[in-house]
């Protein structure tokens, strides 16, 4: 590095910004600054380190070995005094008027929305849940961007610039309608198989639910019909002698609702963990503090 008392430290959070959205035109947006007082910062750094730190990639761009180095070695103090700066102490939860806005699962949101009333009831404050977007980059944008509190998602963040902790867990079920002309209590594994099936697809990892969650490679199943929304493939279930997989957590609400058979499945899945999510720019902001921690009261119940 060249002179180190002419080191302009505010090229490090340009350049942990560029890092951690992948883009030097969210950076732009993320800082209020033009992109090309983006650019030239990190041309700059460029010239006081003496090494590349990104490269060209598709449409994007990805840090060099050496970038990766030294965004782990600078990311943590950097945050940390941006932590500190941005760090919010007038939020109180007792006389405070604030909306927060959530991503959650659609098998999280009717639980945690009637928790979240009864937790808030008399409060000033208000949290709005939104479905999960299909779209993983989009989800972790809008947290990078402070566009959204929280996620709540079955996929565990693999980004250094985002936080997150296990809040509850969920399971899959097998589903058939009361009344189903051949299962009843059970089903076999046989029965599983030779029924026509209400696939319900994973749009982010394309795949079934019944796919991603199986412990084995499964059998070719007949497609009855095909779904994104839980709830749409339960109340097609309900209208069929389809079979479905859904989460433990849904239709353990709504069975009644829908008049479905809740079953075990005859074969081994994985549990879920659900994930909450933020980003580390929120870590010591005590409004999230506090949220996260509403969250989660929510989510032991």
């Amino acid at each position: 590095m060249s002179k180190q008392k002419d080191f302009d430290m505010n090229l490090l959070r340009v350049f942990v910004s560029v890092c951690q959205t992948g883009s030097f035109t969210k950076a732009s947006e993320e800082l209020d600054l033009t992109q090309s007082s983006v650019s030239n910062a990190i041309r700059r750094l460029k010239k006081a380190l003496g090494n590349e730190l990104f490269t060209r990639s598709g449409r994007g761009i990805e840090m060099t070995a050496f970038g990766k180095h030294f965004f782990e070695a600078v990311e943590p103090s950097v945050m940390s005094l941006v932590n500190t700066i941005g760090r919010d102490d007038r939020f109180e939860p007792l006389t405070s008027s604030r909306n927060f806005i959530v991503y959650a699962l659609e098998s999280v949101l009717p639980r945690l929305q009637i928790r979240l009333r009864e937790l808030l009831k008399g409060s000033n404050i208000t949290v709005t849940l939104k479905e999960l977007p299909s779209n993983e980059e989009e989800t972790f944008d809008a947290l990078m961007r402070e566009k959204v509190d929280l996620v709540l998602d079955v996929m565990k963040p693999h980004q250094s610039s985002l936080k997150s902790v296990i809040v509850s867990e969920d399971a899959a079920c097998c589903i058939v309608r009361i009344g189903h002309p051949r299962i009843f209590g059970e089903i076999t594994h046989e029965q599983y198989f030779n029924e026509d099936h209400a696939f319900l697809n994973m749009r982010r990892v394309k795949q079934t639910i019944t796919e991603f969650l199986a412990k084995e490679v499964l059998p070719k199943r007949t497609m009855g019909s095909e779904h994104t929304s839980m709830l749409g493939m339960m109340a097609c279930v309900a209208q069929s002698d389809f079979v479905g997989v859904n989460s433990v957590r849904l239709v353990s609400q709504y069975k009644e609702q829908f008049k479905l058979q809740m079953l075990p499945l005859p074969f081994s899945t994985r549990t879920t963990s659900i994930h909450m999510i933020w980003s580390i720019k929120s870590q010591s902001n005590s409004a999230n503090q506090w949220l996260r921690e509403l969250i989660i009261a929510a989510e032991r119940d």
